[in-house]
């Protein structure tokens, strides 16, 4: 008890130590061969140490999902974190799509358990006035219902989300993403002919 202390001292954070190697073993193997054991193996403490921080394996994973969207959010600030984006909203759903596109790519199996049911996604506040604006031009555009926003905001999330998952399962070329997006965005944008 006293050297699963120690090892825990050692790591400072064991909590932190658990969530991030089990984020490397998810990246690597994908979440249905990761173990709280392996984990906790990985980060060189007894496994009742790691019970100690998370009950079981769906807990742990629970904790991935939730740092997986976290990672996603920053790593879409960061690319749309220019005064171009900021200040123009098609620019900045362009430019989300890109990044959102490219994350899951780069992390396919972190992304199959960020959307597998476990955690509820919410819309990060960086990009609230931009989909906001895009709703109200789809409404006042097409004629769609203010009580169908939320409909809307899915059926755009599940334009860029299959995209990625083209991507990921080889059925796109992540080169012909930043074309795939373009389309997207200016069927999104384009008015109707009006008779």
């Amino acid at each position: 008890m006293e050297e699963c202390a120690k090892r825990a001292y050692h790591h400072g954070d064991l909590h932190e130590a658990l969530i991030e190697q089990a984020i490397t073993s998810v990246n690597a193997v994908g979440a249905d061969h990761v173990s709280l054991r392996a984990v906790a193996a990985a980060v060189g403490v007894s496994p009742s140490a790691a019970y100690h921080h998370f009950a079981d394996k769906d807990a742990l994973i629970e904790a991935v999902s939730e740092r997986g969207f976290v990672e996603l959010d920053s790593f879409i600030l960061a690319q749309v974190s220019t005064d171009n984006c900021q200040s123009n909203p098609i620019e900045l759903l362009r430019h989300s799509a890109n990044a959102y596109i490219s994350y899951a790519v780069d992390h396919p199996h972190l992304f199959q358990v960020m959307f597998s049911g476990i955690q509820a996604r919410r819309r990060p506040e960086y990009i609230e006035s931009a989909i906001l604006s895009m709703l109200g031009h789809l409404q006042s555009e097409y004629g769609f219902a203010e009580t169908d926003s939320q409909l809307l905001e899915s059926v755009l999330l599940a334009s860029v989300h299959g995209i990625a998952a083209l991507v990921i399962e080889g059925r796109m070329n992540r080169d012909q993403v930043p074309a795939a997006v373009d389309m997207l965005t200016t069927i999104i944008v384009k008015t109707p002919t009006k008779d």
